[in-house]
């Protein structure tokens, strides 16, 4: 980790998602890899509660990580101060993953305005570092 800006990321996303009884409790299993300025990587392993009734990884839970992982990377850019509000979130989902799998969530900063956002994420199988989908978030920061 980078910076004390993103530390401070880094240790409110392992606190918050640790003890929150809202939506985001279904991330506990979610760890921070590394955070910079603007970038968080985090990996989880997939377990029965992240899966479908096909027996893969949900695509509404991939859908939570994109807005989750990618509002926190956009806390951890040095000259912002808020969460902002999601103005647009896409999800393109490329494979499966089943449960066992290693999973990593890397979202980055692409662009930062005075008032708008955009952030992109990546969701990859880490043992074979194949994309298993990617998503984009648009931010209203002008809050």
């Amino acid at each position: 980790m980078s910076g004390n800006k993103a530390v401070q990321v880094a240790e409110l996303f392992t606190k918050v998602i640790a003890s929150t009884k809202c939506f985001d409790h279904n991330l506990r299993k979610v760890k921070v890899i590394s955070c910079s300025n603007g970038r968080l990587l985090t990996g989880f392993q997939v377990g029965a509660e992240h899966l479908n009734q096909r027996g893969t990884l949900h695509g509404g839970f991939i859908a939570h990580l994109v807005d989750a992982i990618s509002t926190y990377a956009l806390t951890a850019n040095d000259t912002v101060d808020t969460r902002g509000v999601s103005i647009d979130l896409s999800v393109s989902y490329y494979t499966a993953a089943k449960e066992g799998d290693e999973i990593e969530v890397e979202a980055v900063t692409k662009k930062l305005g005075k008032k708008i956002a955009f952030l992109e994420v990546e969701v990859r199988n880490k043992a074979t570092n194949k994309i298993l989908a990617s998503g984009r978030h648009t931010k209203y920061i002008g809050v």
